[in-house]
């Protein structure tokens, strides 16, 4: 009988001791966009010859990325209702952005619609304007957007510039 009680102590002594702790992790995702345009810099539309004032001139296209974990919509506006004048003229002429400054989405792979105005050349105002909508959250949602300008006969030769704003809000 003593014998046996021996081996069983044996036994118990022979096992490895261990120990565990768990945790938990959280990835706490707060929302982010971002968008940035891929030219950066101005945009110049050059009016060389009587055609271009008449016909108005047409940009590139200028291209745009968004990088957002959820769906959003871009606007766009202009940042003056006139063009700032830089030129030889003693005062200083006012040209209405309005009406005088046009664009168009002419490329979007954002898996959103573009508004309708802007399939077509359409006037850029001061209050922004829905040009996006429904936008696919993504790493790499592009878009591409050319402008015209006409500003007729109507100013004299210079520079005349103005900011345009885009801004990409989730929804």
């Amino acid at each position: 009988m003593s014998c046996f009680l021996f081996l069983a102590g044996n036994a118990a002594f022979a096992q490895n001791a261990s120990s565990s702790a768990s945790q938990t992790v959280v990835l706490q995702l707060n929302p982010v966009i971002e968008i940035t345009a891929a030219n950066s810099g101005s945009v110049t539309l050059g009016f060389n010859n009587s055609a271009n004032y008449g016909n108005g001139v047409q940009s590139g296209n200028q291209q745009f990325q968004v990088r957002s974990n959820k769906t959003f919509t871009v606007t766009v506006n202009a940042d003056a209702p006139t063009f700032t004048y830089s030129g030889a003229q003693a005062q200083a002429p006012t040209m209405p952005v309005t009406n005088t400054l046009f664009m168009t989405v002419a490329n979007n792979n954002t898996g959103g619609n573009t508004a309708g105005s802007f399939n077509n050349f359409s006037t850029i105002t001061t209050a922004p304007q829905t040009l996006l909508a429904n936008c696919a959250m993504g790493n790499s949602q592009t878009f591409a957007v050319n402008y015209k300008a006409q500003p007729g006969f109507n100013y004299p030769s210079g520079a005349y510039s103005v900011g345009i704003v885009y801004t990409a809000t989730q929804l």
